[in-house]
This record gives structure tokens, C-alpha cells and sequence, in this order.
């Protein structure tokens, strides 16, 4: 076993149930604060909880998980690199900003995070673990909540990323193959790059 795939093994201890309210912690992040940076964090601590989770996924072959959690972060070094470019072209803002909208965030945050544990308790995935299950709703959760309330193309993006997620675990949770694998991979990839160019644009085009 390769030293990455060691790695990647010893950090699988780490429970499903913990994984799993990382990411929706990671995301709370995401969705209340307003500095890019971290938001950036945020995302690098949430892809890296999917990889923990699809340590479970592919049991007999953890470099995969590696491979998603590796692709997880070149995209957000690609969103890194645009918002240094959007930063320089505009005027510096506070660091640790909030929403502007912060009360509302907060509490359609709470309301969807209950009903989404709910969800998961009343209804079941087929073939699929239920802390997975609760994964795959808690990040579509988050894509619709980003993509409902966002009012910059890379929130938008992290949405489609987090839907993306949720799609991944649900379809490898059932059949762990690799062409599907390599598809969602690329897709991750594209995406990552259309926000990019999104997020540069949308600066050139503000006067």
C-alpha cells in the first residue's frame, strides 16, 4: 500500500457521525460568513470530511477516496487564485464579515438542518448507510441554500460542488465503479474552472 493510501487509512478513523456534522459545520461557515478566505478554509475542511466519508465508500480501495479529496482541493486552489484577482480589483473589504442578511441565514440554516436529520430518520436511500444519507441531504441542503441566497458567482459554484458531492456519494454508496468515478471527477474539475472564469469575469464587467 502506497504511503498516501496509509494516510488515508489512519485518518478514516474518524467516525461517520463526526465527518458528517463537519461538513455541515463547514458549510454553516460557508453559507453565514462573507470573507473569501474563510470561506476557502472552510471548503478545504469540507472536502476533506467527503474523503473521510468515502473512505467508507471505497473500503477495498482507499486511494480513490484520496482522489476525490486531492480533486476537492486543485478546486479550491482554483478558486483561490481567482479571488486574489477579484480582491486586488476591488476595494479592500473588513476581514471577518458577515452577511449582511446574517438573522435569516441563521435560521433558515437551523430549520433546514432539522429537517434534513428528520428526512434522514423517516425516509431511507436505497443502498445507502443512513450517516451517509444524512451527508448526501445535509449537502444538497447546502447547494440549494447557496445557490437560493447567493449574490456572487463562487457561492453559486461551491452550491453546484456541494450538489455534486451529494450525487458522488449517493451513486458511488451503490455502485463504487470507476467510469462513473473518472466522469464525476472531470465534471468536479470543469466546474471548478467555470467558476474561476465566472468569478474573474464578473470583476472585469463591475464598473
Amino acid at each position: 500500500m502506497s504511503p498516501f493510501a496509509l494516510w488515508l487509512d489512519r485518518i478514516s478513523g474518524v467516525t461517520t457521525t463526526t465527518a458528517v456534522w463537519g461538513i455541515s459545520l463547514a458549510g454553516a461557515v460557508i453559507y453565514l460568513f462573507a470573507e473569501w478566505r474563510i470561506r476557502l478554509i472552510a471548503l478545504l475542511g469540507q472536502y476533506f470530511l467527503i474523503g473521510v466519508l468515502f473512505t467508507r465508500v471505497f473500503m477495498q480501495r482507499p486511494e480513490m477516496a484520496l482522489l476525490k479529496m486531492l480533486v476537492g482541493w486543485l478546486v479550491c486552489g482554483a478558486i483561490y487564485l481567482s479571488a486574489r484577482i477579484r480582491q486586488d480589483a476591488r476595494v479592500r473589504r473588513p476581514k471577518f464579515q458577515w452577511q449582511a442578511d446574517l438573522p435569516f441565514r441563521v435560521l433558515s440554516l437551523l430549520v433546514m438542518t432539522v429537517v434534513s436529520y428528520m428526512a434522514s430518520q423517516r425516509f431511507t436511500l436505497p443502498f445507502v448507510p443512513q450517516s451517509l444519507a444524512l451527508s448526501c441531504i445535509l449537502l444538497t441542503v447546502f447547494a440549494l441554500l447557496f445557490i437560493g441566497t447567493a449574490d456572487e458567482a463562487v457561492v453559486v459554484g461551491v452550491g453546484v460542488l456541494n450538489l455534486l458531492a451529494a450525487l458522488d456519494l449517493f451513486y458511488s454508496a451503490q455502485d463504487p465503479g470507476l467510469v462513473v468515478t473518472g466522469l464525476l471527477v472531470m465534471v468536479n474539475l470543469l466546474v471548478g474552472l467555470a467558476i474561476s472564469y465566472l468569478t474573474v469575469v464578473e470583476v472585469e464587467e463591475t464598473p
